[in-house]
């Protein structure tokens, strides 16, 4: 069987196939070693391999990108690194197969877009993944960086490469990532807290509590009925009611 060249499978356009309980007679993967190296030791600088474009990396090219690295990074000794491989590939790869050869496009022409029978396996990757990841001392740094971009020509993405640095507190420590530390305003001082503790209660207490309602009810409190009671009368009432009558009612006023 021919194999089909690999821009065939490269690209995410159709959802992910990795039911296997329900096909027969998959291909094994090629890829089956996932940590090699030291696998106890914790090393204070990690290297990884992160891809830029989402694609599918079939199993022959995870294996063949491992192969690479790892003979390049046993130079170092096999005490002095570990490579750790971070994705599976889950997604299985059908292809209809027809005759090949001279004159199979006469012989063979199959129906478009058929569903196929299970050819290998592929892992799904997404931009800004990482692929695989390198542990190694300081000063191994630039023989690493050579050996991943030899193992980035192996695959269908174009990729890049991260460091990170860990603390390492002695053998088995738990990793932790050294982050950029945020501006914070510096504390104040417990002195210079108690002193503006009085400036700050003086502006807001300048004023006695009972000024406040001296302002409001500046007069004492009949004197507000005293100065409706007028207006309310010089309205209604100005007049007497008697004048009111004899207005309405001029003649009997007269009699």
């Amino acid at each position: 069987m021919v194999r089909k060249p690999g821009r065939m499978y490269r690209n995410l356009a159709k959802m992910a196939y990795t039911r296997r309980e329900y096909m027969g007679g998959v291909p094994g993967s090629k890829l089956v070693q996932f940590d090699m190296g030291n696998l106890t030791e914790e090393f204070p600088l990690e290297l990884s391999l992160i891809v830029l474009e989402g694609c599918q990396i079939r199993h022959t090219a995870l294996e063949a990108a491992r192969i690479v690295i790892n003979r390049r990074l046993q130079e170092l000794g096999r005490a002095n690194f570990r490579l750790k491989i971070r994705v599976y590939p889950h997604h299985i790869l059908r292809e209809n197969k027809q005759a090949t050869g001279a004159g199979a496009d006469r012989v063979s022409e199959g129906m478009r877009l058929s569903f196929g029978k299970a050819v290998g396996s592929a892992a799904r990757v997404y931009p800004g993944q990482k692929i695989l990841s390198v542990y190694t001392l300081t000063q191994n740094m630039e023989k690493v960086k050579d050996a991943l971009r030899h193992g980035s020509h192996k695959l269908p993405s174009p990729s890049r490469i991260e460091i990170t640095e860990h603390k390492v507190s002695g053998i088995r420590a738990t990793h932790v990532k050294i982050a950029e530390e945020k501006v914070v305003a510096p504390p104040v001082a417990p002195a210079a807290a108690a002193e503006e503790a009085p400036e700050a209660a003086g502006e807001k207490g300048a004023e006695k509590p009972g000024e406040k309602h001296a302002e409001k009810g500046a007069g004492k409190p009949g004197e507000k009925h005293a100065e409706k009671a007028p207006e309310k009368g010089a309205e209604k009432g100005g007049e007497k009611p008697g004048e009111k009558r004899h207005e309405k009612h001029p003649e009997k006023s007269k009699t």
